[in-house]
């Protein structure tokens, strides 16, 4: 029986679910370090056909009673996806906004275009300032491949930019961790030159957080110092520094409580970085089940004055709401404060 936690009010869970997030495939290229989906080997074990990525759809309309607002179309590698197209088509079709999430290894000029002529968004890969050579052999190990993989995801950029894309349509994602946090100043000022935005993101961790996840993530001292060489970027653009929240440094998460992540295999869960099976998909009613589960209401249900610190001293809380809460949750308590957040460092940095 599960045990009740009277910090939080019985209430009825509000039907706030707005957007999905959909695993089509775990068919990918590369290995990167840190990503969740090599933390649980579930790389190259499946995809979804076009009718249960459609499904899913069907399921939340009929929960919510209107569309998703947007889905997330992530892997694995979505590119390599035979549906994407067909997949596309439908969203717009249903007014829900598609978004990939790319390596981008698997782009054509003619797929690029495709996507740009639909004003389809766009997130892809980088780690590194692309016009250092001698920064490859550090982009191919955060793909866990070689130098000629790495030089082809930084050529694929190229193919996106000829086809028109530009900020806010497109934009690199750059996944901080311990061996590339020193460069992340210089790819952020690489991005700013060629109209790309840029997505900082720190490692969730969903899982008990130990030494091995340390081995790859940065401190929140470390990445302090990141944020102030960041704003120093923004001072030399001439752009306003830019608000710390977190998990993406300059962005809060906007799935935990308003999102779900549907995987290959079936099972619903709150986010990429959340291990909980929440109900699976051919359960008889799952986005009930998963949305109104003991998991989301403890995240809907979270207040300024219940979450530890770091949060509850903090003046963010209505913009960032405790940072990630996956990884929050890996370590034992959901009232927790996020205590990865660089946020009081910086100060003192």
């Amino acid at each position: 029986m599960e045990q009740i936690d009277l910090r939080y009010e019985k209430r009825p869970v509000p039907q706030g679910l707005h957007y999905g997030i959909i695993e089509v495939t775990t068919r990918c290229q590369c290995a990167c370090p840190g990503c969740y989906m090599v933390r649980r080997n579930a790389l190259n074990q499946g995809e979804m056909n076009l009718m249960q990525a459609i499904r899913v759809l069907d399921l939340c309309r009929e929960y919510c009673g209107r569309e998703l607002e947007t889905m997330d179309i992530l892997g694995g590698e979505p590119l390599l996806w035979p549906h994407l197209k067909e997949y596309i088509e439908e969203l717009l079709r249903r007014g829900i906004l598609p978004w990939i999430f790319t390596n981008m290894l698997a782009i054509t000029p003619e797929l690029a275009a495709w996507l740009y002529k639909r004003q389809i968004h766009i997130t892809g890969k980088l780690n590194i300032n692309p016009d250092e050579a001698g920064q490859y052999s550090l982009q191919a190990q955060m793909l866990g491949r070689n130098e000629a993989v790495a030089k082809k995801m930084i050529d694929a950029i190229e193919v996106f930019l000829a086809a028109g894309y530009q900020a806010p349509l497109f934009r690199l994602q750059n996944l901080v961790r311990k061996q590339n946090i020193d460069l992340v100043a210089d790819y952020y000022c690489w991005c700013l030159r060629h109209n790309i935005g840029t997505d900082l993101e720190l490692m969730g961790c969903g899982e008990p957080i130990g030494p091995v996840y340390w081995q790859v993530a940065p401190t929140a001292r470390q990445i302090a110092q990141m944020i102030q060489q960041v704003q120093q970027v923004q001072q030399e653009f001439g752009l306003p520094p830019a608000k710390v929240l977190m998990p993406h440094i300059f962005g809060a998460c906007p799935f935990y409580d308003k999102g779900l992540y549907f995987a290959v295999d079936g099972k619903i869960r709150a986010c990429s970085n959340s291990p909980v099976q929440l109900a699976r998909i051919d359960d008889p009613d799952p986005i009930r089940t998963a949305y109104e589960s003991s998991l989301i209401s403890k995240r809907l249900q979270l207040r300024h004055d219940l979450v530890g610190e770091p949060c509850r001293s903090c003046d963010r809380w209505e913009s960032c709401r405790g940072g990630c809460r996956a990884t929050v949750e890996g370590m034992g308590d959901p009232f927790g404060g996020y205590a990865l957040c660089p946020y009081p460092w910086l100060s003192q940095v």
